[in-house]
């Protein structure tokens, strides 16, 4: 009985030993709407904060014409 789960802890920890490079095939691919819903609140910080130093630039040459 205790060769027979020697044997098979051996067995088992063989694939585990094995030496070739993983495929590329099976690596995660990152899912669509995970990256999107990261991108997406970004896009707005960037357009907003965009509208906000081209609003700074309007008020400023304003300023400057009065």
């Amino acid at each position: 009985m205790k060769n027979a789960l020697i044997f098979l802890l051996i067995a088992g920890g063989l694939p585990a030993c094995d030496s070739s490079p993983p495929d590329k095939a099976n690596q995660p691919v990152v899912q669509q709407p995970l990256a999107d819903a990261i991108k997406q609140p970004m896009d707005q910080a960037r357009d907003a904060e965009k509208q906000i130093f081209e609003s700074a630039d309007r008020q400023k040459q304003q300023a400057d014409e009065i």
